[in-house]
């Protein structure tokens, strides 16, 4: 497998938004930042809902942005240094949540034994012993 390549080792174009005013620049790694706090989980939010649109429970690209962006010309290559991931397939889960968590059976003793000892018997605690009883 090959070694990831170092971000500082790169350096970027950067093409400024008034072409007219300034020409592109060619910068290293360690000159480009962002100031705190310009990122966020709500404008992440906003990206995704103005770019990206589910297909089968699956997040896909709206044709629009790929127009936009000529996003169809590029490969991930193009994006990233490295080779694409490989991701294992997993099916999807039939369930739709998780089970509800129940005591076990010696927790459960516990607990009557604490009630018990309290002499605090309650309804459940008494049909659970007299159950026991008929087991027997």
């Amino acid at each position: 497998k090959k070694a990831i390549i170092d971000p500082f080792l790169f350096k970027y174009k950067v093409q400024p938004i008034k072409k007219e005013l300034y020409e592109a620049v060619i910068v290293k790694a360690s000159q480009i930042s962002r100031r705190k706090h310009l990122f966020s989980r709500d404008r992440l939010k906003l990206f995704l809902k103005q770019h990206c649109e589910p297909h089968d429970g699956v997040i896909k690209t709206k044709a629009t942005s790929i127009a936009k962006y000529n996003l169809g010309e590029q490969n991930f290559s193009y994006f990233f240094p490295d080779d694409p991931p490989t991701f294992v397939f997993s099916p999807a889960s039939r369930r739709r949540g998780r089970p509800p968590k129940r005591a076990s059976t010696s927790l459960e003793d516990e607990i009557t034994a604490k009630q018990n000892t309290q002499g605090n018997k309650s309804k459940v605690a008494r049909e659970k012993t007299r159950f026991q009883k008929q087991k027997e």
